[in-house]
């Protein structure tokens, strides 16, 4: 069984980074099967099918990227100041692991209309009926700001993935080297949290 359980994980790991890489139709079965060190009848033995493989990879894809929020978001023992911080970090880490994962989400949400978010459990009002959203409202109220808290949340989240999804553009415009991307996503982990907490009168 544990052996059973390793060769799924390699599998997975493998399929992972090539679908992230090169999306599904470019990524061969057997370089799946390659790169995880198995043969292609093994690897269909596990999963029956690309098509199998590529779903349960992109469930685990939409998992990775959002359902760690919720505890976040909803723990009522945190400040907002705390909250900015941490889901700024969280993303920023998310972004330096796993570059391929947001564009690949992404790409994937737009050709199936949102319905394997649905299938992964995530909850459609995970940010609105979230506490955070409670506390930046009422925050919002209090400094007499007139901004949908929405906004603010989901800018929030845009601007720490969006490097991540243009990095093709920012590397031609900008920046031409691994180190200097890695640096720069080190300085909007430091400069995200500045601006939102600024916009909203939001003091440390």
């Amino acid at each position: 069984m544990k052996n059973d359980d390793n060769t799924e994980t390699r599998i997975k790991e493998a399929a992972k980074k090539l679908f992230q890489e090169k999306g599904f139709s470019a990524t061969r079965t057997r370089e799946i099967a390659e790169s995880a060190g198995i043969n292609s009848a093994l690897l269909n033995y596990y999963f029956r099918s690309k098509e199998k493989l590529f779903h349960i990879i992109m469930l685990d894809s939409l998992r990775d990227m959002f359902s760690f929020m919720g505890t976040i978001i909803n723990d009522e023992t945190t400040s907002l100041c705390y909250k900015i911080d941490v889901v700024v970090n969280k993303y920023i880490d998310i972004c330096k692991d796993s570059p391929n994962l947001p564009l690949f989400i992404m790409n994937q949400l737009s050709v199936d209309a949102g319905k394997m978010i649905q299938e992964s459990g995530i909850p459609p009002n995970l940010i609105s009926g979230s506490y955070v959203y409670k506390q930046l409202q009422e925050h919002l109220i209090k400094q007499d700001i007139h901004f949908p808290a929405m906004h603010i949340l989901i800018n929030l989240i845009s601007m720490s993935i969006m490097p991540a999804i243009s990095r093709p553009l920012i590397s031609y415009l900008y920046i031409s080297d691994k180190a200097s991307i890695s640096e720069f996503m080190e300085e909007r982990r430091r400069l995200i949290p500045i601006w939102i907490k600024t916009i909203i009168k939001l003091e440390d």
